[in-house]
């Protein structure tokens, strides 16, 4: 049976190859041979994909040698046909009719190991990669910032990603200038909404008030600030090194329907106006009570959460209280794995407008990447509505 299956493949009669290779591999599945013949059936009828699984798994297991010669041609033939097909429909997406021609930024969200080794075959495959480096540039904690170009070509990428149940995404970069962001001051009332003073792209202090069930996403990180320090190498010499001293805490309110962002940031926030609105919620509250006032009983909190000792506890408060009226708000707090790719790109990083306003002694890209980050966090939550 399995000449008369060779010989069906040969005068490409594929219907009686595929009875005769049916019943020879619910008899013999373990058989190499027999896997042979089901891998050039499947090429043979354009079901590539399953082809290159069996291919791939007799090129790791056949230990004869023409079985794995023929499939290590095999894969090479598939290759290049998959190769020859992508670049026609990259250049389709190039030069069509309804090419879009905006920048825009293409993310790989992460991925579980296992479902790693299931997918990186075909990563590969689709961004033209050695095995090796496709393992090492699919993401497992966080998103990467992969590829920046025309939004045809990332789009191209994107649809073959999918397909291939690799987690992406991409965005415009007009889409992501198309928002208003305000850099929060205070929140000067908390309850029954909020109110906030915060400053506009023109450095115009406004009052804005929103009720808490207008946000629909918060996105938070923390930006590393860096100082020249003095050290000393093995030679007792003296030279300068960058290190980071200390972190900045930012967090964004994104109100999706107003297409604006409140930015807070625990380096310029004005705690003295919290504290002092503090005093007046919890005044309002006890109503003067003297025993409440006595036993230290500010509408339900301690003295120690009424007067924070340092700037860090003041920011924990205040995130406290967003946190309580926002629990059930989706939340994007893994900036760093995200950063860390983004400042790859220093070109495209450095033409970002950061909105923040920190006391360094240098610019930072690290800035530039949150607003990037929380910008696309915002599309993409959008377009998946």
């Amino acid at each position: 049976m399995l000449e008369q299956a060779a010989a069906a493949l040969n005068r490409q009669d594929y219907q009686t190859a595929a009875k005769l290779i049916a019943v020879l591999v619910e008899q013999r599945p373990d058989d190499h041979q027999v896997q042979l013949y089901s891998a050039k059936l499947q090429e043979a009828t354009d079901r590539l994909d399953n082809a290159l699984e069996i291919y791939r798994m007799l090129l790791k297991h056949a230990v004869n040698v023409k079985i794995t010669a023929e499939a290590r041609q095999g894969i090479q033939r598939i290759e290049r046909i998959q190769s020859q097909s992508q670049a026609d429909a990259l250049a389709q997406a190039r030069t069509g009719s309804d090419v879009n021609t905006a920048p825009g930024y293409l993310v790989l969200e992460p991925i579980s190991q296992e479902h790693k080794q299931a997918v990186v075959a075909k990563f590969a495959a689709i961004m033209e990669l050695d095995p090796y480096s496709a393992r090492l540039q699919l993401p497992s904690r966080g998103w990467r910032l992969y590829r920046l170009g025309q939004m045809s070509e990332l789009e191209f990428y994107r649809d073959r990603l999918l397909q291939a149940e690799i987690p992406c995404f991409c965005v415009s970069q007009p889409d992501t200038q198309q928002v208003f962001v305000f850099q929060v001051g205070h929140v000067s009332s908390f309850h029954p909404q909020a109110t906030i003073v915060c400053s506009d792209d023109r450095s115009e202090l406004r009052t804005v008030n929103f009720n808490w069930s207008e946000v629909t996403q918060i996105v938070s990180g923390m930006l590393p600030i860096f100082e020249e320090v003095m050290e000393i190498d093995a030679r007792n010499r003296t030279y300068r090194k960058p290190k980071v001293l200390d972190y900045v805490h930012v967090c964004d309110l994104q109100l999706r329907d107003r297409r604006s962002i409140f930015r807070l940031c625990s380096q310029t926030y004005d705690f003295s106006e919290y504290k002092q609105a503090l005093h007046q919620q919890r005044d309002r509250t006890n109503n003067g009570n003297p025993d409440d006032r006595l036993n230290g009983n500010f509408g339900g909190l301690s003295n120690t959460q009424r007067i924070p000792a340092t700037s860090r506890d003041n920011w924990k408060n205040v995130m406290a209280q967003i946190s309580e009226r926002l629990a059930d708000v989706p939340h994007q707090n893994n900036f760093t794995p995200f950063a860390d790719t983004a400042i790859g790109y220093p070109e495209a990083i450095g033409r970002i407008e950061p909105h923040l306003e920190l006391l360094r002694r240098a610019d930072s890209n690290w800035d530039r990447a949150f607003h990037l980050y929380s910008m696309l966090s915002m599309c993409r939550d959008r377009d998946r509505d």
